[in-house]
């Protein structure tokens, strides 16, 4: 070999150009259902705090695609709503108007799902029958287009304790469930993706910096479940301006359920404290995390996601104090979305953070 060629790095040969753009078109395809995801999470959101969500009363996967198309439809649809504890105590007297105004946003939430089962399953196929995803890849993300069916089924599981006699809403441990799995395959498709990417992990040693990584990604889970019975139960309905309750101290009714752990799933007021404990806990860890990856001696890699993790916990503080305060519901539902960029940004350190294999 001559030394004009020694030193120099080869050259990608076709194969594995071809390679390569197939791994960044493949990450694309998945990282387009993450953000489909995202936005999931804020159309559930809004519904939720809307009340909207129990405004279609049947669950039909295929025929549920299109809506009502007549008025002998609508009235249908409005006859099944006025059927159920919510309108008869909360929207008693309701004109077809208005239920046309709680059915769109559920409607755009189911159909918003569909359209997500869409994009993951026909790129799927193409890809594999094109030979673009790996053979060993195949597997799994068929078994993730299966994983998203069983949510869909869940959703219903959770609009369905909605109709209850005793109910004005869904339960709020369906709803966690059902938000629970959706972050579930957020983070595969998302840490799929970021490997699909980068297929080879980074040789660095930082083990203590991979286990605050590791704890800030717990401490944040903890927070966003204890978020959903918040959301679940109105538990932000505690909180009084006048007299300071529901921030900060804890409540003096705080164990005044029993069993006492029933208090943190149907104490409002326990509730709401417990998340704002885990939040100050998840903002504290999460900081400390960014602050030794970004005086530390590392690479893009780590720097980045520790910046973005950093930026977006703070951005999260104050959405959260605002959504509190102001009890607007936009605020409250950008709180909720910014928890997932936060939990996407914690997943990209990790993997970055990943042992080399």
């Amino acid at each position: 070999m001559s030394d004009a060629v020694i030193g120099q790095r080869a050259r990608p040969t076709p194969t594995t150009a071809a390679s390569a753009a197939n791994r960044r078109l493949v990450a694309a395809w998945l990282f387009a259902v993450c953000f489909m995801i995202w936005i999931m999470v804020g159309i559930g959101g809004y519904t939720r705090d809307d009340g909207a969500g129990l405004s279609i009363m049947d669950w039909q996967p295929i025929a549920g695609i299109l809506p009502p198309l007549s008025a002998a439809a609508w009235a249908q649809k409005f006859a099944l709503y006025q059927t159920i504890p919510q309108y008869k105590l909360l929207h008693q007297g309701m004109d077809l108007a208005g239920f046309q105004a709680l059915f769109w946003p559920e409607y755009l939430h189911r159909l918003w799902g569909r359209l997500i089962g869409f994009v993951f399953f026909i790129p799927l196929v193409a890809f594999a029958a094109t030979g673009r995803i790996e053979k060993r890849l195949i597997p799994w993300l068929a078994a993730l287009f299966v994983l998203g069916g069983l949510q869909g089924a869940i959703g219903w599981f959770m609009v369905a304790s909605g109709f209850d006699p005793n109910s004005i809403a869904v339960q709020p441990a369906r709803l966690s469930l059902h938000f629970c799995f959706a972050m579930f395959l957020f983070i595969a498709v998302l840490w799929t993706a970021l490997t699909v990417l980068r297929p080879r992990a980074d040789a660095i040693s930082a083990p203590w910096l991979r286990r605050w990584a590791v704890a800030a990604a717990i401490c944040l889970a903890v927070t966003m479940f204890a978020g959903t019975f918040v959301s679940g139960t109105h538990a932000i309905d505690v909180y009084n301006p006048a007299t300071g309750a529901g921030l900060g101290a804890p409540p003096p009714d705080y164990l005044t359920l029993a069993p006492w752990w029933l208090n943190f799933f149907a104490n409002k007021a326990a509730i709401l404290f417990n998340h704002q404990a885990l939040a100050a806990l998840t903002v504290i860890t999460i900081l400390t995390t960014a602050t030794l990856a970004l005086r530390g001696a590392f690479p893009p890699a780590i720097r980045d996601p520790a910046l973005a993790i950093a930026a977006l916990v703070v951005l999260q503080f104050i959405l959260g104090v605002t959504a509190l305060v102001s009890k607007l519901m936009d605020v409250g539902v950008a709180h909720q979305m910014n928890a997932v960029l936060l939990l996407a940004a914690v997943v990209w350190l990790l993997h970055s953070l990943r042992r080399a294999a």
